[in-house]
């Protein structure tokens, strides 16, 4: 088979699935690289999507089995690598704070979730693209749901989160305690990822006393002192996040994520190891 132009036109969807499956941009543009090139070995196709997308899914599937033994000896907690643009770019469709949970599922049960919730597909074709039947697709559904059920939290309005960041970020420099209180809530969490590249809490951070300690601390180091950080809004997944860069290098430094609804910021996601922060542009 030949890469015509409604092939190639396919990649952004290839790499939907790809991305969302494993939390890693590089990885996820191997496995559709990895589809064309297997693409041009193949004969008599009659449903190129269909063929492509299964590809990937089961590429994915094998890659992700691979990972998660590679990141049971990662320094600290494992972020998803955020799809960091200056523009609500759309292309990956999962939400940052959502995929950051995805990785309390097992490939299948991740496959099917993203399948049905983020594609929108239909049982039928979620059994063809995994392979598996229509009612083992079912069940898997309901167990990812059950799984991050008492995680899952609603989402932000684009223009509300950006206000809550930044709201946030301001109470943080200021080191307003009142403001914070206001803004976290009791029971909010914190995972950092510094991937031993750079400094990060190698545990989650449960509650608000630990967090707001754990806040304080960075802050009142030398190195961090109030004027080292400058912040400049863009977007993780399509919504906004902040990026902090260190004035005395020019160097981003950190991306920082809130997550939460109407009554308060719930979690808080730091991506630090640098490995992890680019900036995409289109």
């Amino acid at each position: 088979m030949i890469l015509t132009s409604e092939i190639l036109n396919l990649h952004a969807y290839l790499f939907r699935i790809a991305y969302n499956m494993l939390g890693v941009v590089e990885e996820a543009e191997d496995i559709v690289q990895d589809v064309y090139e297997k693409w041009l070995s193949a004969q008599r196709v009659r449903e190129p999507k269909a063929y492509l997308g299964r590809m990937a899914v089961n590429s994915s599937i094998n890659r992700l089995n691979e990972l998660k033994k590679h990141r049971e000896s990662y320094i600290g907690p494992w972020l998803p690598e955020p799809y960091i643009t200056l523009e609500p770019d759309p292309s990956p469709t999962i939400e940052y704070g959502l995929l950051f949970l995805l990785e309390r599922l097992n490939p299948f049960e991740r496959a099917v979730f993203i399948l049905r919730e983020s594609f929108l597909e239909e049982y039928t074709a979620i059994a063809e693209l995994t392979g598996l039947s229509v009612d083992n697709c079912r069940q898997l559904l309901h167990r990812a749901h059950e799984k991050l059920g008492r995680f899952k939290n609603q989402t932000l309005e684009p223009a509300s989160q950006r206000a809550r960041t930044e709201a946030f970020l301001l109470a943080l420099q200021q080191q307003d305690r009142p403001a914070l209180d206001q803004l976290l809530k009791s029971d909010i969490e914190l995972f950092s990822d510094g991937g031993g590249k750079r400094a990060a809490a190698l545990k989650p951070l449960l509650g608000l006393e630990k967090v707001l300690k754990f806040l304080f601390g960075v802050a009142q180091l030398p190195e961090n002192h109030e004027s080292e950080f400058e912040y400049r809004p863009a977007f993780a997944n399509g919504l906004p996040a902040a990026l902090l860069f260190r004035r005395s290098t020019g160097d981003l430094d950190s991306m920082s994520y809130v997550v939460g609804d109407t009554s308060g910021i719930a979690r808080l996601l730091y991506v630090r190891n640098p490995d992890k922060l680019h900036i995409r542009d289109k």
